[in-house]
């Protein structure tokens, strides 16, 4: 495949080494190499291989001395291959750096490119901005989904209650004859439909944090961090959306004399 290289004197300040050591001002010119440590892993690379390189009509075969990590998400110029100074001098090469602009100085970008043509300018926040408004028309269908699916989910919960009113509706007509009162009743409902709604939401909860942990990793390669806010929410929201549908599709039960169920039987 195909790599940018680059030198180095001083090891980056924005990366962190994780395995070997980076090389001294008597290694200049010593064929070594500093590999990402993502992509390393990815080619199956350790310290000690050797790597050799074809740039143009000429190879040169460096030895891998170190392994770093890289924040690629810092927006700074990386690598993932850096070598000693001095390995590269003999081939040609191309200068990359990165700065900030404020918005209020964006026609410097213009003015640099007038004045130097053979300059590739990069405008890194308009990228971003796109990106965003992506995401964003994304999220938003998600969010669309979901909605479509809590409406359905609570219309076959309310379906489903509906489906057992007799049954609980005789229930209820027993144990009120035997001397249960109304309000107990009540809160027995309750309680039996805000367990439900909590288990129900912790297994959304869970369910969803499965998905961002899969997704964050294996489709984008990005870090997951665990929410607790998420499971909280999805607890309480789930124990207040349950409770209170499953409360409307109950709420005829109690009002009933039990003399008048018990009557049908």
């Amino acid at each position: 495949r195909e790599f940018n290289l680059s030198w180095a004197h001083d090891f980056p300040s924005h990366n962190q080494l994780v395995a070997g050591q980076w090389w001294g001002a008597s290694d200049a010119g010593k064929n070594l190499l500093s590999l990402e440590q993502g992509i390393a892993e990815t080619l199956g690379i350790k310290l000690g291989d050797s790597m050799t390189y074809t740039v143009g009509a000429n190879s040169f075969t460096a030895t891998v001395a170190n392994l770093r990590k890289v924040d690629w998400d810092s927006m700074r110029v990386n690598f993932f291959v850096i070598t000693t100074p001095g390995v590269l001098a003999d081939y040609p090469a191309s200068y990359i750096t990165s700065l900030y602009v404020p918005e209020t100085q964006s026609n410097l970008l213009n003015e640099l490119v007038q004045a130097f043509p053979n300059f590739t300018v990069i405008d890194v926040a308009a990228i971003m901005t796109q990106v965003r408004r992506i995401i964003e028309r994304v999220s938003l269908a998600v969010e669309y989904v979901f909605l479509f699916t809590v409406a359905a989910g609570l219309l076959v919960l309310y379906a489903a209650i509906q489906s057992t009113q007799d049954e609980r509706r005789h229930e209820s007509a027993i144990l009120r004859t035997l001397g249960a009162s109304r309000r107990r009743l009540w809160h027995g409902l309750i309680a039996e439909f805000a367990v439900l709604g909590l288990l129900a939401g912790l297994l959304a909860s869970i369910a969803a944090s499965a998905l961002g942990y899969i997704l964050a990793k294996q489709v984008f390669n990005l870090g997951y961090t665990f929410n607790p806010v998420l499971w909280i929410a999805g607890m309480l929201v789930g124990m207040l959306g349950v409770g209170l549908v499953s409360m409307l599709g109950t709420r005829t039960i109690l009002n009933q004399p039990p003399l008048e169920t018990l009557r049908r039987l």
